[in-house]
């Protein structure tokens, strides 16, 4: 029992309609959590900075404003970092997801294919088994490249995430120095 064309074709675009969206859902979660972080980030920092530039007009001495700026200074270092870190998990989120959307929808491409494949084999013409064949190699080809694409883009988010968090460590280690005042930093550089 063969589907007819029109079915077939409706079938098609239905699968590619669910396939759109079943990739666009991650990819617009993502946009929202970004969205949000960056809202949340947005009124925090409005508020600290109220709140430091009414302290600073406060202060009575000079080491007093310093020692606030510094403070201030420390305080924003580690926001960007973890505000960095939020990105991070997003995007690792976000990309987690729509590889698994992207693979099961691969995996489903795969099965209507493999049924198309099967279907022009059995009612090829007789003398048409050569371009078969090569349409058969040519789509494992395709297969094995979007599979060597999907290794390499784990291998960069991965490579990515793993040297964010490098620079994240290696700022936070250097943000308390960089921050200190000038006697207080000369001191922690001759006890290194």
């Amino acid at each position: 029992m063969s589907v007819s064309a029109p079915e077939q074709l409706r079938a098609n675009y239905e699968a590619g309609v669910a396939a759109f969206f079943a990739l666009a859902k991650p990819v617009l979660d993502g946009v929202h959590a970004v969205i949000d972080l960056n809202v949340q980030a947005g009124k925090a920092a409005m508020v600290e900075s109220e709140a430091t530039l009414k302290g600073a007009l406060q202060s009575s001495n000079p080491t007093e404003f310093f020692t606030q700026q510094i403070g201030a200074t420390q305080q924003a270092t580690a926001k960007a970092l973890s505000y960095g870190r939020h990105l991070v998990d997003i995007a690792s989120t976000t990309q987690n997801e729509w590889m698994q959307a992207a693979q099961a929808q691969s995996g489903e491409q795969e099965q209507r294919f493999k049924a198309f494949s099967e279907g022009l084999t059995q009612h090829a013409p007789v003398g048409s088994e050569s371009f078969v064949a090569a349409m058969n190699s040519t789509f494992a080809a395709v297969n094995n490249a979007v599979e060597t694409l999907r290794g390499i883009s784990r291998q960069a988010i991965e490579t990515a995430q793993s040297n964010f968090q490098n620079v994240a460590a290696s700022a936070q280690e250097a943000a308390p120095v960089a921050a200190q005042p000038a006697p207080a930093k000369a001191a922690s550089q001759a006890k290194a």
